[in-house]
C-alpha cells in the first residue's frame, strides 16, 4: 500500500490552518522522539491450501506411482509415507504441511524512532503528520523452527530405510536447512487531529485520533530445506536426486486506525519536551507461499529405473527414456499455502523534545 495518499492527506490537513492566521496565533512544532513498545500477535483466521496431486504414471515393473515436486510436504511426503509404511522400512518422513498451512512470522517488542510535524488549527485543535519506524525484526515462530527440523532429520532417516529395503549399494543419503531470520521492520505513517485539554500554561494535556498506513519495510524471513540421495541400484546403474524447497511468510501494508494521548512540557516559547503513547489499530494480512525445484541426474551410458512393488509405488530414474522419475518436474514457485488475517493493535509509547517556529 503507497502512503503516498497519507502524506497528501496530512499536509492537507497542516495547511487548512493559514486562513485562520487573523484569528489566532499560528504555530508549527516539530518533534523527534524515540521510546517503544509492543506489536501483538493476532490469531489469523484464513484458508490453507497445498499443491495438487501430480500426474500419474506406470513404473517399470507394472506398479503405479505419481510425480511430486518434493518428498518434504504435500502429496509427496503422503506418497513416500504410503510406500514406507507398505515396505516396512520403518521411520517415515515428518512433512512441512504445519508450517505451510499458517503464518511462520510474528514481530516482538522493540524500540522505534520517529518524528511529529503539526501545525495549530486553533487555540484548542492542530493538525499533525507521525512517522514512526519499528525497530523489532520479524523472527520465525518456534513452532515452525523445531517442524523444519524435524522434517530435515526425518529425511535421511526415511530415504536410509526405504533404499535398505531394495537390490541397492552405495547409498548416501543428506538433508540440510537454511534460515534466514530476523528480517523487515514495520513503519506506520498517520495523520491526526490532536484536542488540547488545556489552552494556556506550560503543561499541556492533549488526544489524539486519526488514521494512516502500516508498511512492512524489507523483506521477511524465510525457511529452506535441501534433501540429496544417491545410490547404485542393482550394483550397475547410478541414482541421483535432488530435492528444494523454500518457504516464506510476508505481510501485506494496511490502513490503521490511531488514538492516544499524552503531555506537553514547555520549557520556553521555542522549546518543550513531550510524553506520548499511540495505540495503532489495523488488519494484519500475512501469506505463506513455498517453491520447489526437484533434479535429478541423467546417465546415458548406464540407464535404468527402479521402483516399490507396492501400491501405490515410488520410482527412482536416472534417464527419461526408461522411466520419470517420482521426483520430477514441473517445480512449484511461489505457490500460496495459506492467506489469513486478523486484528493487529501496536502500543507506542515515546518521549521527545519539540521544537517551535
Amino acid at each position: 500500500m503507497n502512503p503516498r495518499p497519507v502524506v497528501f492527506a496530512a499536509a492537507m490537513l497542516l495547511s487548512f490552518a493559514v486562513p485562520c492566521r487573523a484569528q489566532v496565533t499560528m504555530s508549527w512544532e516539530l518533534e523527534l522522539h524515540g521510546g517503544g513498545g509492543f506489536v501483538n500477535d493476532p490469531a489469523l483466521d484464513g484458508t490453507a491450501n497445498l499443491p495438487a496431486q501430480g500426474s500419474p504414471f506406470t513404473t517399470t515393473v507394472g506398479t503405479t506411482s505419481r510425480t511430486t515436486p518434493s518428498w518434504y510436504f504435500g502429496d509427496g511426503a503422503a506418497l513416500l509415507n504410503q510406500v514406507i509404511a507398505r515396505v516396512g522400512a520403518g521411520a517415515s518422513i515428518i512433512p512441512l504441511d504445519s508450517v505451510l498451512r499458517t503464518s511462520m512470522i510474528s514481530v516482538p517488542s522493540g524500540g522505534s524512532t520517529g518524528f511529529r510535524l503539526s501545525r495549530a488549527i486553533s487555540r484548542r485543535f492542530s493538525a499533525e503528520v507521525t512517522f514512526d519506524y519499528n525497530f523489532a525484526r520479524w523472527q520465525l515462530n518456534a513452532p515452525v523452527l523445531a517442524a523444519v527440523e524435524a522434517s530435515r532429520a526425518s529425511f535421511v532417516s526415511a530415504f536410509n530405510g526405504l533404499i535398505a529395503t531394495g537390490p541397492h549399494e552405495k547409498a548416501a543419503v543428506t538433508s540440510s536447512s537454511g534460515n534466514v531470520d530476523r528480517r523487515g521492520h514495520q513503519t506506520f505513517t498517520t495523520g491526526a487531529l490532536i484536542l488540547n485539554f488545556k489552552t494556556t500554561g506550560k503543561l499541556v494535556p492533549y488526544a489524539t485520533v486519526g488514521a494512516g498506513v502500516n508498511v512492512n519495510a524489507a523483506d521477511t524471513p524465510s525457511v529452506s530445506l535441501a534433501g540429496t540421495y544417491q545410490f547404485q541400484s542393482l550394483g550397475f546403474y547410478p541414482v541421483s536426486e535432488h530435492d528444494t524447497v523454500s518457504a516464506q511468510s510476508f505481510v501485506e501494508n494496511k490502513w490503521v486506525a490511531v488514538a492516544g494521548g499524552g503531555l506537553k512540557y514547555f520549557l520556553s516559547r521555542r522549546w518543550g519536551v513531550r510524553v506520548d503513547v499511540r495505540t495503532y489499530v489495523g488488519r494484519r494480512t500475512v501469506a505463506t507461499s513455498v517453491s520447489a525445484s526437484p533434479t535429478t541426474l541423467t546417465s546415458s551410458p548406464t540407464p535404468g529405473a527402479t521402483a516399490t512393488v507396492t501400491m501405490p509405488a515410488v520410482q527412482f530414474s536416472n534417464n527419461l527414456t526408461v522411466g520419470p522419475s517420482s521426483l520430477a518436474m514441473p517445480a512449484v514457485s511461489n505457490f500460496r499455502t495459506f492467506n489469513g488475517a486478523g486484528t493487529q493493535n501496536a502500543v507506542n509509547v515515546t518521549g521527545g523534545v519539540i521544537v517551535r517556529f
